[in-house]
C-alpha cells in the first residue's frame, strides 16, 4: 500500500512542538533548546511558516521559512530565509526532504519573497534547487589585550532598548545584507537569538550610548554575533573587544565582515578565511540584474549572526 503523504504548514503550536523533536532528532549535536528558541518562541513567524511532510499522520520531514526584510542600498527587500531542514532518521532516502523543499520554494513564491538565502555545508544538495554559493569571509582577530573601560557596562533592555535600536538603524540602514528590524523583530530576536547577555555591552559616553557589540562564547573563543556604532567606529569597536577580553579571559574573536565593514571599521592585523556556507536563490526576475551582482558579488553582504536562522 503506497504511503499517504500529505504537504502543508503547520496549523497549531501541538504541530510546532512536534517539529522541534523532530528537528532534534534529526540534529544530534545540536541542543533541543535551539529548536525551542528558532521555532516556538520567533513571534514574527506564522505556524503555517514551518512547512510540514506528514506520511500516515506523523509529521515526518520540515522544512521552516523565515520572513526577512534586508536593507539593500538604502532599500528595503522582503525574502525568505530557509532553516531547519529536517528528516527523521529511519526516513531519510525516500525523497521527503525535496518534496517539502519544493513546497517551502513555492510557499515562498507565492509570499512575493525575491529570494531565498540558507546556510548549510551540503552545498551540492541545496544546487539542484536552483540555490548559488555565495562566498564570504570569517575574520579572526587573536590575542586581543584585556582592558577595563569604564565607558563600557551590560545593555539595560529597560533603558537602553530605544537608542541601541537607533543605533544599529544609522550603522546598517545604507548596507547590503543586513536585516531591517522594527520592534516586533527585535524583541522576538531577543528571544530566538541565543545570544549571552553578558556579553551584550553598550559604549556609553558622557551618559549618552555610542555604540554596542553582541556575542557569545564558543570553545576557546568569542564570537561576535554583531557591533554598531554612530562614530569613531574601530575606536569603539576595539575598546569593546578589550572589554569582553577582560571579563572573560578569552582573547580570541571571530565574526563576518564584508568588504564595506573593513573600510567602516579600518580594521588592521585579522586573519581571514573564505566561508562558502551562505546560498542564494532568485525568484525569477524580481529583482535588477544590478541588485542581483550586489548580493552575490565577493564577500559584499553583511549579515549579523544574531539574525541567523
Amino acid at each position: 500500500m503506497k504511503d499517504r503523504i500529505e504537504i502543508r504548514g503547520c496549523r497549531n503550536d501541538d504541530e510546532l512542538l512536534k517539529v522541534v523533536r523532530l528537528c532534534d532528532a534529526a540534529f544530534e549535536k545540536t541542543p533541543y533548546e535551539y529548536f525551542e528558541r528558532h521555532i516556538l518562541k520567533d513571534a514574527t513567524l506564522l505556524p503555517e511558516d514551518t512547512r510540514i511532510l506528514i506520511v500516515d499522520n506523523e509529521i515526518v520531514s520540515s522544512v521552516q521559512v523565515f520572513p526577512r526584510t534586508m536593507y539593500l542600498n538604502g532599500g528595503k527587500i522582503d525574502f525568505g530565509g530557509i532553516g531547519n531542514v529536517a528528516t527523521y532518521p529511519a526516513k531519510r532516502k525516500l525523497g521527503y526532504a525535496e518534496l517539502v523543499m519544493n513546497d517551502a520554494i513555492n510557499y515562498m513564491k507565492e509570499r512575493e519573497f525575491k529570494f531565498s538565502l540558507l546556510t548549510t555545508t551540503i552545498n551540492k544538495y541545496y544546487e539542484k534547487f536552483g540555490f548559488e554559493t555565495l562566498n564570504r569571509e570569517m575574520i579572526e582577530i587573536k590575542k586581543v589585550s584585556p582592558n577595563f573601560h569604564k565607558s563600557i557596562r551590560k545593555f539595560n533592555r529597560a533603558n537602553d532598548f530605544g537608542i541601541v535600536k537607533n543605533i544599529y538603524e544609522y550603522y546598517n540602514r545604507d548596507g547590503i545584507g543586513p536585516l531591517f528590524r522594527d520592534t516586533k523583530y527585535w524583541e522576538a530576536q531577543f528571544n530566538f537569538c541565543g545570544e549571552d547577555e553578558n556579553l551584550f555591552l553598550v559604549f556609553e559616553n558622557t551618559n549618552s550610548v555610542e555604540g554596542y557589540i553582541r556575542a557569545v562564547r564558543e570553545n576557546d573563543k568569542i564570537k561576535i554575533l554583531e557591533f554598531a556604532a554612530v562614530n569613531d567606529y574601530l575606536r569603539i569597536f576595539k575598546s569593546l573587544l578589550e572589554s569582553i577580553c577582560y571579563r572573560t579571559g578569552i582573547n580570541d574573536f571571530e565574526l563576518f565582515l564584508s568588504e564595506s565593514e573593513k573600510q567602516k571599521l579600518q580594521l588592521k592585523n585579522y586573519i581571514s578565511k573564505v566561508d562558502s556556507d551562505l546560498m542564494i536563490l532568485f525568484f525569477g526576475n524580481r529583482l535588477t540584474e544590478l541588485q542581483k551582482r550586489e548580493l552575490t558579488k565577493y564577500n559584499n553582504i553583511n549579515y549579523w549572526l544574531s539574525d541567523f536562522f
